[in-house]
């Protein structure tokens, strides 16, 4: 039998008081937009009081605080943590199409919910947000969805500085494609500055996909021309992501190649300085690679700089001289959908697998221009792969029904670890050796250490909204729906009902105080 968890209110006469308080907080619905994760803790939007709310674990009790955001004139169309979570981000917009002079504003709040807000006049009710891995910018945009605005400019960005209080607004200069999404390709390391260097002169490239083409804009100096380039819509190419190949001494100038969403033709834009230094262009070719191709990487061996490709239809690799285009294919005798290198000794291995495929296809790239003939390895996912996540170099998790694998690539061992319910594995957190599991809609928290692979399990009395792992405190969060707030804290290394702690009615807090 387990003992019940305490619930710990932070406002316990919520509900009592409600006769006695002041009617005003009332008069809106108290429906708040889903929480967003920061390193310390989660914060969510009250639209109806125009407040943001933010809700810190600290030891056995939660701290509320509320801040302002907007005014009754506006409405906060959605929110997001900035990438390393320390701050929060909130777009505000006209309440109503019918309120006139109202400017929509990006707030920036600090993830504690201590001072004042950064606030930036971004011009445009933007539905779609791309943030920078080196932590700089917040590009805004419209995205595939549009705008519910009677008219908008499809290809209007607004370009956000996160260290300052700085907004670029600019109209993208292309053929008339429509701006699907946002990349930073140069950019492969997290928190750190990775610039592309064109022709020795250092550039902060992002890329703008739209429909057969790809924008090109270096963040530095947005003054500077646009390098726009279609890439054939009478091939019906369509960008689908990028993939940027820094110079070196096989190649020498830096290529940025572009994944259509069909067709067996990879996009190859070299990136070279303009005659007279203003800034750079691209040299376009289109390189095939067999009947289609689902992902790609690039790998340089001593002598060759390869692109590999993923023939899905195939079911096999693709490997090309990107100097040539010439090249040779591996088959692998194995549903084929996506890759990623891994470090080994010596080199590197490809990993390949596909959703619904039974296998996980590995293979050893050192001297692979030499080794004709050679064959991949195979590890058997026995009830198939729903789902795939890298949790380091030597593991991924893999989701399958009501199982989930651990494979580790060293040991080339595949652990299966069974459950009465489905889990889903990109509701997980890796910290260390020990792996972090729960599942919306389940009742279980779960933890894995990799090292033995012994699983325990937590039951909870409530139903999982959402799973949470908070990097600052070290403690897992699960929220419960319930508006007035609802949520659970876990403690990974000993997840165990005697040890966690439930918390009830904190959103409610500072409500009834308003007048």
């Amino acid at each position: 039998m387990h003992p019940p968890l305490r619930p710990r209110s932070v406002f316990a006469l919520a509900l009592l008081a409600g006769a006695c308080a002041p009617p005003d907080p009332y008069e809106g619905t108290f429906e708040l937009l889903p929480p967003v994760t920061t390193r310390d803790g989660l914060v969510w939007v009250d639209p109806a009081r125009d407040e943001v709310v933010f809700v810190l674990p600290e030891g056995e009790s939660v701290t509320t605080r509320r801040a302002a955001v907007g005014d009754e004139h506006t409405v906060v169309a959605w929110s997001a943590a900035s990438r390393d979570q320390k701050s929060v981000l909130a777009l505000t917009i006209p309440a109503s199409a019918k309120e006139e002079d109202i400017d929509e504003q990006l707030y920036r709040f600090p993830a504690d919910g201590e001072g004042e807000p950064v606030v930036y006049d971004v011009q445009a009710p933007f539905t779609a947000l791309a943030l920078s891995p080196d932590h700089r910018r917040a590009i805004l945009y419209f995205g595939g969805d549009g705008s519910s605005e009677q008219l908008h400019n499809a290809n209007q960005i607004a370009i956000v500085d996160l260290a300052g209080k700085g907004v670029e607004n600019v109209t993208l200069n292309g053929f008339g494609g429509t701006l699907k999404a946002v990349e930073f390709p140069g950019q492969i390391v997290e928190g750190e500055e990775t610039p592309i260097v064109i022709g020795g002169v250092a550039h902060d490239i992002a890329a703008f996909l739209a429909d057969s083409e790809v924008v090109l804009m270096d963040l530095d100096d947005p003054a500077l021309d646009q390098v726009a380039v279609p890439l054939g819509s009478d091939i019906g190419f369509s960008p689908r992501t990028t993939l940027l190949r820094p110079g070196n001494d096989l190649f020498v100038d830096p290529a940025l190649f572009v994944l259509s969403a069909q067709g067996g033709e990879v996009g190859m834009l070299t990136l070279v300085a303009e005659g007279d230094g203003s800034g750079f262009t691209a040299q376009i070719s289109l390189i095939p690679v067999g009947q289609t191709s689902s992902d790609f990487i690039f790998y340089d061996s001593p002598s060759v700089p390869y692109l590999i490709t993923v023939d899905a239809a195939a079911g096999a690799l693709v490997f090309t001289d990107i100097r040539t285009q010439g090249g040779f294919t591996v088959p692998l005798a194995s549903a084929a959908e996506s890759l990623f290198l891994r470090d080994v000794d010596g080199g590197k291995q490809a990993v390949v697998w596909a959703r619904g495929g039974t296998q996980l296809s590995t293979l050893d790239l050192d001297g692979i221009e030499d080794s004709l003939g050679r064959k991949p390895k195979r590890l058997k996912i026995e009830t198939g792969i729903d789902e795939l996540v890298v949790l380091d170099n030597d593991r991924v998790l893999v989701g399958s029904g009501n199982k989930l694998y651990v494979v580790a690539f060293p040991e080339e061992q595949v652990t299966p670890l069974s459950s009465q319910v489905a889990y889903d594995p990109r509701g997980s957190a890796l910290v260390g050796d020990r792996l972090l599991l729960g599942t919306a809609g389940q009742q279980w928290v779960s933890t894995v250490d990799l090292q033995t692979l012994n699983p325990e399990s937590m039951l909870l009395d409530h139903a999982i909204g959402a799973f949470h792992y908070l990097p600052g405190p070290d403690r897992i969060v699960i929220t419960h729906d319930d508006p007035a707030g609802h949520l659970t804290i876990v403690d990974p290394a000993d997840p165990s009902r005697s040890t966690s702690h439930v918390h009830w009615g904190f959103l409610l807090q500072g409500v009834l105080d308003q007048e």
